[in-house]
This record gives structure tokens, C-alpha cells and sequence, in this order.
């Protein structure tokens, strides 16, 4: 077997070693998954909503956040408008929750029902139009509605635009417009799926109710030094950090005009310190005492919420603090910012601990639209997880029991396997609507009828997906032959418009290629792409975006609808862009490893290692382990079941349960085999006891210890 391991920097491991306190497989394995800087170890090491992007990072967050208070203080008819998958499904309950939270008396929601296509269109504006909403609220869509907005606009209903689709070369000319993706937004992080770009503006709603809104302020902490004093003030904007500055003033030789420091600090802004009679103590020492300038100091504030700090300066609290390690800078002031934005934050629930609920939608959505497990996506579905483990919604409580998930740790593989396909059969089925109002609901008994609901409409999908692949799965073959085995390609009217997402994520799946499933129904062909690695969806749609009425989508995911008129002109034209992309058929696996695993590091330390690096998910694969010369020392009954292998493996000091799904070669591994292995470590639920397991993801049985 072929191992490929990366080859990992020792001088930079040694570092993330020392400087984050991690063990050495710990730092070897973040550091050959790239997180090297404090920024990118942050998002795997901390969990606080203090750490998360603030939306008012993003250039029109104020204008939309001012335009829904004033919408919902004026109680105006608002419209919140979805799509119809798991994305646009969370999105919009995220943000009619919010809504109807923050005192909104006139909220209604709309998602393409049936075969309406996604988006808005100019029924739905008509629509909009007849029943007199003055706000619409798009969720997860809307960045491509230039002329249904222009309409609207010029109708005096005005529009915000909330999406994480690519932008075309024009915007559309809504009232205000955050979408990651639109280059000069404004946002640190491009990766957010439409639920938490919804969740980002239910926050900064949040905000806006409070005193920290549009407050300015400064946060100064000054030290001495050989000499000199050095200054570092941070001055923010909504918590947002606008502009700093550092100054060494020698002592008794401060000069005025020389310095930019004092045009810094007169701006008639609160400025905030830790431990005021210290700071002015050093003020002085920098600027002579006929300087006064006026300080808050926040030491009473911060040992209310923080007992530890009690008795502790600024410098005992940087050596304590995990939030100034990330940071290259001076660790005081860092120290000092966080605690601002720490006590600042966590003195509103609406902020912290009951933005909670809306991570738990936003955490569901994130893995079912395959986003990046990397940056802040990683905190909010970590968080979201913890949430549906212990502290579920109402409404989503008889879902996770129905599905054999209460009392256990759930992971991104449960929403994939158990949450998102039940909420996503709802608008497969042309009833998205349908799983919009579990997620609304807070009444217990009401979601068990519509969870029940919702299995029944996922057993129906499922019945209707295995009908479709069964009919298209022979031409399916045929069209990887017909394209060099780069690519399928499917067009049948007989696919239900709601399915050909799902039936090419399961050919792009089954063979390793791009897939684009195309329904033509009623005059208008609606399609899918899926990819896995190698290929940009929505890059390879742009290219033919001339044949699209509306097209959008991600790296991975991806639909388009054209007229039916222009079907064949399109398919040529698709068939040459298939032979100028370039790919291969093979489909073999390649075998990567993070690590080489000798026997003495064979513990209970790699699960732990393995929940660390949890989430996973796109960007952020599984933890994959590679042993050498494991022996089979008990082979388990599996029931006839020949889709798996239970048995148990000893490797170092510890023997282990193992299962390989879909095993091949299976009558060569037997009692007493040596074998290499390729592993997941992994945790079992069952009857409310946890194990630990390995799950196999290859093994060859080898002829001799050694070899």
C-alpha cells in the first residue's frame, strides 16, 4: 500500500509545539494541514463568539442593520426570501426568528415552491408588489436579480441583499448588500454559507439594540520601558478595530508637535484602561503632569465577570491569556483588547449565549451546503454542534430522537446523514415551506407532526432518487465513455426538477467525476453540477453563462436554468467545454495519511487529537492515521451483512474495535492476519454508551512482519 504522508516544517512544529502548549502529533498535524500562523490555529484551538468576524467588518452591514430597525420600528410589512435547500431553509428561519425576537409584528416568508425556479423572479415580484411589503429581506439569493430588484426599487420597495453566491460583473441595485463572496464587501472571510451570513446580520441586529452601537471608543495601555514610556492605543467602532497607534516617549522630553499621539487621543472618545491610577501614573511619566487626560478603567467590570483576574495586572493577565498567543503584536494591549471586546460582548445575551440558538441553524446549513471547515466556519458549526447535542431547539428535539441521535456527541457526519437530508426533502419534494415551519416553531407537539411530516417526505425523496438513478445509471456510463471519462452528462425530462441536485451529487459521487443533471419541464431546462476536487462548478458555468437565464452556485455545487429553445446550442457548447477541462476517469483513491503512527503513540490521545480537529468537512478532512504490521486478533459476526468487516485490532500496548465499510478482498483478512491500515479514529454511540473505534479506510493484509 502507497502512503502518502506530507512532509511537515520541524523548526515550524517545534514552534506551534512550544508556543500553543500542544503535544508533538498535535502540532505536526495542524502544521501539515497549513494552520501555521496564530490566525489559522485560533479557529482550531478556541470557540469563544468573541474570535468571530464582526459583521460590521463588511461595508454596507450599518446601512442594512439601520434600514430592518427602522422596518420593524415602524412596524412595516417585511418579506424574508429563501430558497428552497438546507442553506435557504436555515437562512430564513435564522432570520424570521430574529425578526419576530427583536419586536417585528409583520414578518412573512416566501420559497420557490414546486417547480419555481430559485430565486426571485418577476411572478414573485409581482407578487411582492400586490401584497404591499416595503422591505424585502433576501436569504441565501437575490445577487443575481439585477432587473427583480430594479423593479422593486423603483417601486418603493426597497431591498437588502443577503448571499454568499459569486456575483456577476453587475450587482444588483439593492439598498444594501452583504454577500462575502462580492469583491470590496469588505468581510475578512468569502467561505460563510447563506445561513451565517443571515446569522452575522441577526447578531449585528442584536447590536444595534444595544449601547455599543455606533460608539466609538479608545482603548489605550501604556508601559515603561528603558527610559521611555511605550503607548499602544486601539481605537474601535462598533468593537471594530478602525485605527492604532504605538509611540516611545522618552521621559521628560515629550514634544508636542512631534507627536501623533496627542491628535490620537483628543477626539473627545471615551478611553478605557485596566487599572487607571497605573495608567495615569505612567501618562504623566510620559507627557509631564500638565497633561491630564481622562480615563476609564474597567478592573471593576472585568473581576465581576472574571474572578481569576482578581489581583492580577495587565502583564500577569498576558501570561494567562490564550487570546494574546495569536497575535504577533505587543501581548498587553492584545490582552487588553480582548477583555474590551470579552466584557463588552458577554454583557448582553443576545450576543453570546442566546446567539447560540441561531449557531445550531447556521451550523446545520454550513455542512449541508459543503462550505469550508476552515476560519470562523469552524466555530460556528463547532458551537452549533455542541448546541444540537445538549441544548437542541424545540422543534428539532423529536427530530434528533427519531433519528437514534439523543444523548450522543453529534458531528458534521449526523447532520449530512440524519438533519440535512429530512429538511432537504422538503424542498425536493416542492414543499420547502414545510420544513421552514419546523424550524420556526417552538411548540413541542406541533414538531412532532411536522417532523413526522418530513420523514414521510424523505422516504418519498428517497424511493424517487433510486427510481431516477436506476433509470439514468446506464446512461450515466455511457456519457463518461462519450466524454474520455471526464464528465457526465444527463438530460431527461423524467427527472423531477427537485432531484437533479441530489442525483448528480450521487453519480459525481459513485464516479468520481463532475456531474451535470439537467430536467427540461414546461418550456425552461433547470440543471445541477456537482464536483468533487479538481474542478470549480461555478468557475465552469461562467463560461457559459451566455445560454443561462439565471445561473449561481460554489466551487462544489452549482445549478443554471435556459429557455428550452436554447438546450441544444448549449449542450454543444457544454461538450467542448467538457474536452477543454481536462480531468481523468479513473477514480482511484489516492492514499494520504496525516501521520505515520508508531505503536507506543497507539492511545486514547488520538481520539482526543481527533475532536480537536473537529468539525470536518470540506478543506478539513477526517484525521487519517496510517499503522504498519497491526495484527487481527478477533474477527466479528456481522449478520450477513457483507457491506462491512467488525473486528478487533492489536497494535502497541491496546487492542481496538475496528469496521471497514464496503470492504474488498474480504475473505483475505481473517484471525491471526497482519495488516497496514489507513484509519479514522472514531467514536460508536449505541444505547447511550460511547466506544472507541477505528474506522477503516483502507487495509492490505501483508505477507510477514516487516515486509
Amino acid at each position: 500500500m502507497n502512503v502518502s504522508i506530507p512532509q511537515s516544517d520541524n523548526a515550524k512544529v517545534r514552534a506551534i509545539k512550544e508556543r500553543y502548549s500542544l503535544d508533538l502529533l498535535s502540532a505536526t498535524v495542524l502544521e501539515r494541514r497549513g494552520a501555521r500562523s496564530g490566525e489559522d490555529l485560533l479557529y482550531y484551538l478556541e470557540n469563544d463568539v468573541i474570535y468571530h468576524h464582526s459583521p460590521f467588518e463588511a461595508e454596507d452591514v450599518p446601512v442594512a442593520v439601520d434600514r430592518i430597525i427602522d422596518a420593524i420600528d415602524e412596524d412595516e410589512r417585511i418579506l424574508v426570501f429563501g430558497d428552497r435547500d438546507v442553506d435557504g431553509v436555515t437562512a430564513a428561519a435564522i432570520m424570521v426568528r430574529s425578526l419576530r425576537k427583536l419586536g417585528a409584528k409583520d414578518v412573512s416568508y416566501r420559497l420557490p415552491m414546486g417547480d419555481e425556479p430559485y430565486g426571485l423572479t418577476a411572478d414573485s415580484v409581482s407578487e411582492i408588489l400586490e401584497k404591499g411589503y416595503t422591505l424585502v429581506i433576501t436569504v441565501d439569493c437575490g445577487i443575481s436579480s439585477i432587473s427583480e430588484i430594479a423593479t422593486l426599487e423603483r417601486s418603493g420597495v426597497d431591498v437588502i441583499v443577503l448571499d454568499h453566491h459569486i456575483a456577476g460583473d453587475e450587482l444588483p441595485p439593492a439598498a444594501a448588500i452583504f454577500d462575502p463572496r462580492v469583491e470590496g464587501a469588505g468581510y475578512p472571510f468569502p467561505g460563510l454559507a447563506g445561513c451565517a451570513v443571515s446569522a452575522k446580520i441577526a447578531w449585528a441586529l442584536n447590536f444595534a439594540r444595544t449601547p455599543l452601537y455606533g460608539s466609538e471608543c479608545i482603548v489605550l495601555h501604556a508601559e515603561p520601558r528603558n527610559g521611555t514610556v511605550r503607548i499602544n492605543a486601539v481605537r474601535l467602532e462598533n468593537l471594530v478595530e478602525i485605527d492604532r497607534i504605538t509611540e516611545e516617549v522618552v521621559e521628560g522630553a515629550f514634544s508636542p508637535e512631534r507627536s501623533r499621539l496627542m491628535d490620537f487621543l483628543a477626539v473627545n472618545l471615551p478611553i478605557f484602561v485596566l487599572d487607571g491610577d497605573v495608567e495615569k501614573k505612567m501618562l504623566r511619566r510620559a507627557f509631564g503632569s500638565g497633561v491630564d487626560i481622562s480615563l476609564v478603567d474597567i478592573r471593576e467590570r472585568l473581576e465581576g465577570v472574571m474572578p481569576r483576574a482578581k489581583g492580577h495586572s495587565l502583564f500577569d493577565l498576558a501570561m494567562m491569556s490564550r487570546a494574546a498567543r495569536y497575535q504577533d503584536g505587543d501581548k498587553e494591549i492584545e490582552t487588553l483588547l480582548s477583555l474590551f471586546r470579552s466584557l463588552s460582548i458577554h454583557s448582553y445575551p443576545s450576543l453570546s449565549t442566546e446567539y447560540d440558538e441561531i449557531l445550531e441553524l447556521a451550523a446545520i446549513g454550513t455542512v449541508a451546503d459543503l462550505m469550508p471547515m476552515r476560519d470562523e466556519n469552524r466555530m460556528i458549526v463547532k458551537r452549533g454542534l455542541w448546541m444540537l447535542s445538549n441544548k437542541p431547539l424545540p422543534s428539532l428535539v423529536y427530530l434528533i430522537a427519531r433519528q437514534n441521535m439523543t444523548g450522543k456527541r453529534i458531528n458534521t457526519r449526523d447532520i449530512s446523514f440524519y438533519i440535512a437530508p429530512v429538511l432537504n426533502a422538503a424542498g425536493r419534494m416542492g414543499d420547502p415551506e414545510a420544513a421552514l415551519k419546523l424550524l420556526l416553531t417552538d411548540d413541542s407537539a406541533l414538531s412532532v407532526s411536522l417532523t413526522d411530516n418530513l420523514l414521510d417526505m424523505n422516504k418519498a425523496r428517497q424511493k424517487a432518487e433510486e427510481d431516477v438513478l436506476s433509470l439514468v445509471h446506464e446512461r450515466a456510463e455511457k456519457s463518461l465513455g462519450e466524454s474520455d471519462g471526464r464528465f457526465i452528462i444527463i438530460d431527461d425530462d423524467a427527472i423531477p426538477r427537485g432531484l437533479t441536485g441530489a442525483i448528480a451529487s450521487k453519480l459525481s459521487s459513485e464516479f468520481m467525476v463532475p456531474a451535470i443533471v439537467m430536467a427540461d419541464v414546461d418550456g425552461r431546462v433547470s440543471g445541477s453540477m456537482r464536483c468533487k476536487d479538481g474542478l470549480d462548478a461555478k468557475a465552469f458555468l461562467d463560461e457559459l453563462s451566455s445560454y443561462f437565464e439565471s445561473y449561481g452556485g460554489h466551487s462544489k455545487a452549482a445549478g443554471f436554468s435556459l429557455p428550452s429553445e436554447h438546450k441544444a446550442a448549449f449542450l454543444e457548447a457544454l461538450m467542448l467545454s467538457v474536452s477543454d477541462a481536462g480531468g481523468q476517469a479513473t477514480g482511484e483513491r489516492e492514499l494520504s495519511a496525516d501521520a505515520q503512527i508508531p505503536e507506543e503513540y497507539m492511545t486514547e490521545n488520538l481520539w482526543r487529537l481527533s475532536e480537536m480537529l473537529e468539525p470536518f468537512g470540506q478543506e478539513n478532512g477526517s484525521l487519517r492515521l496510517y499503522i504498519r504490521n497491526a495484527r487481527i486478533i478477533d474477527m466479528l459476526p456481522t449478520k450477513g451483512d457483507r457491506r462491512m468487516l467488525r473486528f478487533t485490532v492489536n497494535f502497541g500496548r491496546y487492542s481496538w474495535p475496528a469496521i471497514w465499510w464496503h470492504p474488498h478482498d474480504r475473505e483475505r483478512y481473517q484471525k491471526g492476519s497482519i495488516v497496514d491500515i489507513i484509519f479514522t479514529p472514531d467514536t460508536n454511540y449505541w444505547k447511550g454508551q460511547s466506544k472507541m473505534q477505528m474506522v477503516i479506510e483502507e487495509m492490505e493484509a501483508v505477507d510477514s512482519i516487516g515486509s
